[in-house]
């Protein structure tokens, strides 16, 4: 079974493309499910400082809420390490 589903806090409607991918952290791998358009804008690292640096703090919200890591997060959402 999937664990809590990542998606935007913002999110009502269900999702258009939920997507169930399995994750390997420390404690071995897990199975989680992930809205992959709620963070399609994440997919480009921004030009400037600022927009660097909302990118980052974005990352470790979303990786505090879900209690994930840095390279689990990586991978779920197919970032570059």
């Amino acid at each position: 079974m999937a664990g809590p589903c990542l998606q935007a806090p913002w999110r009502e409607q269900p999702c258009p493309n939920l997507r169930y991918l399995s994750v390997l952290g420390d404690n071995g791998a897990r199975m989680m499910c992930v809205c992959t358009p709620d963070f399609d804008h994440l997919q480009s690292v921004p030009e400037t400082a600022a927009g660097k640096t909302l990118r980052v703090r974005e990352l470790e919200r979303i990786a505090a809420s879900y209690q994930l890591s840095e390279s689990e997060l990586n991978q779920l959402l197919n970032l570059p390490d």
